[in-house]
């Protein structure tokens, strides 16, 4: 009879519960991995850093070219219009060439990259050309031509901003290697744990499409 009892009462024993994280722990710990997925993703290729930059900088470009059109049908200067048409077309061009430059799982094309250099500086001098013959234009005009109409004046702001905005662009694809070599010495290591053993992965080689 005893060793039934004994025999129930191992039988009714709860089993420890284990000890789950908050939501919150949880929350924290996804978005830690969540970011440290990214900086893997940029330590593969780093080269997506100045790529996206130059997609916002285009973007904002496309977004502004309607004051741009405004501003050369109102003032009619020579070839203002063409320095528009050349500036719009190299942005969407060098994006292509971007991509080519840097092919993925493929070492990046030299010839690709200088040229995507020259179009960089292409688009800031087709710029430099629109504000300075919309300035030109202005200076043979009564001042109240201009006031008349603020979008001539909101263009030659935009133009001079895009010009910087191309050469930050021209900065970060030229200092490219150095901060690859910054990205490469973050630690992206992820700890597992599983009982009382620990173990560290080195997950710097993981796919940069996670």
């Amino acid at each position: 009879m005893a060793e039934n009892e004994n025999v129930m009462e191992n039988e009714v024993q709860p089993q420890p519960k284990e000890n789950k994280p908050s939501k919150g722990k949880q929350v924290g710990a996804a978005i830690k991995e969540w970011f440290r997925k990214r900086i893997v993703a940029l330590k593969r290729a780093p080269h997506n850093i100045p790529l996206v930059y130059m997609v916002i900088v285009s973007f904002v470009w496309l977004v502004c070219l309607f004051t741009f059109s405004q501003a050369v049908d109102a003032s009619a200067a020579n070839y203002t219009g063409i320095a528009v048409f050349l500036t719009t077309l190299f942005s969407i061009l060098v994006l292509a060439l971007f991509l080519s430059a840097f092919p993925k799982r493929k070492k990046p094309n030299i010839v690709f990259i200088v040229l995507v250099f020259v179009f960089m500086v292409i688009i800031i001098l087709s710029d430099f050309l629109y504000y300075y013959m919309e300035t030109t234009f202005l200076s043979t005009r009564d001042p109240s031509f201009a006031a008349g109409k603020p979008f001539i004046g909101k263009s030659l702001t935009l133009s001079i901003t895009h010009m910087v905005l191309v050469g930050v662009g021209i900065i970060l694809l030229a200092t490219l290697p150095l901060y690859k070599k910054l990205l490469l010495k973050i630690n992206t290591k992820k700890v597992i744990e599983s009982n009382d053993l620990s173990e560290e992965i080195d997950t710097s080689e993981e796919d940069a499409a996670i």
